[in-house]
C-alpha cells in the first residue's frame, strides 16, 4: 500500500500537482471539494494534460475503494472488471494509503507455484468460501498422481518435476472457464466448480482421460486419481470450517479411489452444526 500521496483540492492548477510528482515522488492525489473525496488524480491522468488546466480537468471520478481487510483475490477481481489502476484504502471513513493494480499483481505472485506457475491452496480457500457466500454449489475435484513417489524415484526428481509441470499444462488447457484450479501441494491438483454431481463427474472423469491421453516426456505412462466432494447445503457460518471439510473429504475420497483402482469416488457432503457428513 502506497501512503506517498497528498490531498489536492479539485479548483487547484494540474502545473502544481506535476511539480510534486517531479520534485517530490508523489504519484497519487485524492481530490477533495470543500473536504469531500471527490476523484483521484494519478501521474498517468497528468501526462499530455497542459499545465494551465485545473485539477477537474485531469482527475477520475471513479472511486473504488477497499478497506485494509479486503481479500487479495477480492482487489485483483475489482481491478480487473472495474479496468481500475488504483483502490483507495479506506477504514472507518480514513484513507489510510493506496493499493495500484502493478502492486496487487505483484503480491499476487507470491501465491503462485513457481515449478507449475499455477495459484496455491489459498486460491481455492478465497473462491470456495465464495461460492458458498453466494449461495451457490461448491464442488471440489482432487486429482491425485498415481504412483508419483515411484516415477520420483526410477526417473528422478527432476524428471518428477517436468511431469508436475505437464500435468500442470495438461488441466490448464482442459478446466473449462468457469471452474478454478490451484496445485494444492506435491502432486495433488484441486479443481474447485459450482456443478451438479454429474456434471462434476464427466468434468473429473474428462480431466482424468486428458492425463492418461497426454505424452509425457521420456514415454512416461501417467495416471490419475480423483475425489469428487460436493456441498449440497450448508447450515454452519463457519466458512472456513465448511471449506476446509469439503477439500479435507474431497482429498479422502481420491485415496479411496486409489485403493480401489477405480478412476473416481464421490463423496456427497452436507454441512450441519459445523459437522460435515457423507451421505
Amino acid at each position: 500500500m502506497l501512503r506517498n500521496f497528498k490531498y489536492i483540492d479539485i479548483l487547484e492548477g494540474v502545473k502544481v500537482a506535476q511539480e510534486l510528482v517531479v520534485k517530490r515522488g508523489i504519484d497519487f492525489f485524492p481530490v477533495v471539494e470543500e473536504e469531500r473525496l471527490v476523484g483521484i488524480l494519478t501521474y498517468r491522468h497528468l501526462i499530455g494534460v497542459h499545465s494551465n488546466r485545473i485539477v477537474a480537468d485531469a482527475m477520475s471520478q471513479t472511486i473504488t475503494s477497499i478497506s485494509s481487510c479486503t481479500p487479495l483475490w477480492q482487489a485483483k477481481e475489482m481491478v480487473d472488471k472495474g479496468g481500475l489502476d488504483v483502490l483507495l484504502v479506506i477504514d472507518n471513513d480514513e484513507l489510510l494509503g493506496i493499493v495500484t493494480k502493478t502492486q496487487i499483481y505483484t503480491e499476487l505472485g507470491k501465491h503462485v507455484d513457481l515449478l507449475t506457475e499455477l495459484y496455491k491452496s489459498d486460491y481455492i480457500y478465497y473462491y470456495a468460501k465464495k461460492l458458498i457466500e453466494l449461495k451457490q454449489k461448491a464442488s471440489i475435484i482432487f486429482i491425485d498422481i498415481n504412483d508419483f513417489g515411484y516415477i520420483d524415484k526410477k526417473y528422478g526428481h527432476i524428471q518428477g518435476d517436468i511431469i508436475l509441470k505437464e500435468i500442470a499444462l495438461v488441466l490448464k488447457n482442459n478446466v473449462p472457464s468457469d471452474t478454478y484450479l490451484c496445485r494444492f501441494g506435491g502432486d495433488e491438483f484441486v479443481v474447485l466448480a459450482s456443478y451438479y454431481r454429474e456434471d462434476c463427474i464427466k468434468l473429473a472423469e474428462y480431466l482424468l482421460d486428458a492425463i492418461s491421453d497426454f505424452i509425457f516426456s521420456n514415454g512416461i505412462k501417467v495416471r490419475a486419481s480423483a475425489g469428487i466432494s460436493i456441498l449440497n447445503n450448508i447450515l454452519s457460518s463457519n466458512l472456513d470450517s465448511a471449506v476446509y471439510e469439503l477439500i479435507n473429504e474431497a482429498s479422502l475420497a481420491s485415496t479411496i479411489a486409489k485403493k480401489q483402482k477405480s478412476p473416481f469416488y464421490v463423496a456427497e457432503c452436507v454441512i450441519e452444526e459445523q459437522i460435515l457428513e457423507i451421505n
